[in-house]
């Protein structure tokens, strides 16, 4: 199938949420109700009934997590040094370098990355991007937290409160529990996830498109680019070549680890960049550049992997 019919339904359904907020045809408010439920319920339930039914006997390997996580934290700490010697103003700083490594290797894998790869390869890639995903977001923001932290007492209480209240993660956990546990989990049950999780990916493509309007990408262009380009070039071209050249990986899963490196900055990381206090607008910037930059640059890796 030609990549751009694969693409173009994500992307229309991004624009329909853009055009929806752009025009006030939705408020802040309304797109804001939908946004709660569907990251704490329609997500989740998806999330959680897929983690639970997910086939991992076959890829749970070093070899795997190798292939995505060195190279995840081999960009995030060159975003970390661009920023820490080039930055005009927070040059040096712990705390800027860490958050601009964040939006420089944080990838939007739920959003983005898994639609796009059900509709390429199909359900056989859930198991491989939910192993993935499990320890995605905790792995960098530990990591982004304990540098920002050089130099004050890091409160792994409040971390831990942070982490474990994220929907995401606990739905994922909790899977995962039910997983390995060969539970049976009652049949209305499953069907009551099934039907909640049903409509999560395209209303989060749609939460998406509904955002872009409310960024504005003013100031710092310069790291907006260089982040972007880390993101979206650098780090999926160093995936493939630990997945296909160094661990050799079959053909499957290395077009599931590229395309979930290849996926534009996630949200989550502005809201460390909130929490943080540094670069807020390098960030949500990032967001929105990679996001629009992925529709061009995410068919090219996908050609490239056919």
């Amino acid at each position: 199938m030609n990549i751009i019919f694969i693409i173009a339904p994500l992307v229309l359904v991004a624009f329909i949420g853009f055009l929806s907020t752009k025009t006030q045809w939705l408020e802040r408010t309304q797109l804001d109700a939908i946004t709660k439920f569907t990251f704490y319920i329609a997500i989740p339930a998806f999330l959680f009934y897929q983690m639970s039914h997910a086939d991992f006997s076959k890829h749970v390997t070093p070899a795997l997590f190798a292939a995505f996580y060195l190279p995840v934290l081999l960009c995030y700490f060159l975003g970390g040094l661009v920023n820490y010697y080039f930055h005009p103003s927070l040059k040096k700083q712990a705390s800027g370098s860490a958050v601009f490594a964040l939006g420089a290797s944080y990838s939007n894998t739920i959003i983005v990355g898994l639609p796009i790869l059900l509709m390429v390869v199909g359900e056989q890639v859930i198991a491989i991007t939910f192993l993935i995903v499990t320890f995605h977001s905790a792995m960098l923001f530990t990591l982004t937290s304990a540098i920002s932290a050089k130099n004050t007492r890091f409160d792994w209480a409040s971390f831990s409160k942070q982490i474990f209240s994220n929907p995401v993660v606990v739905s994922i956990l909790l899977g995962l529990i039910v997983n390995v546990s060969s539970w049976s989990l009652p049949k209305v049950f499953n069907e009551s996830l099934l039907l909640i999780g049903k409509p999560a990916i395209p209303l989060a493509l749609f939460i998406l498109g509904g955002s872009l309007s409310f960024y504005q990408v003013k100031k710092e262009l310069t790291f907006i680019a260089i982040a972007s380009a880390i993101k979206l070039i650098i780090l999926p071209f160093i995936v493939y070549f630990t997945a296909h050249y160094l661990f050799h990986l079959n053909a499957i899963t290395t077009t599931v680890l590229v395309i979930l490196s290849a996926s534009p900055t996630g949200v989550n990381a502005y809201l460390i960049a909130k929490q943080q206090e540094k670069h807020q607008e390098t960030v949500a910037g990032t967001v929105v550049v990679s996001t629009l930059m992925s529709v061009v640059t995410i068919p090219c890796w996908l050609w490239w992997l056919s």
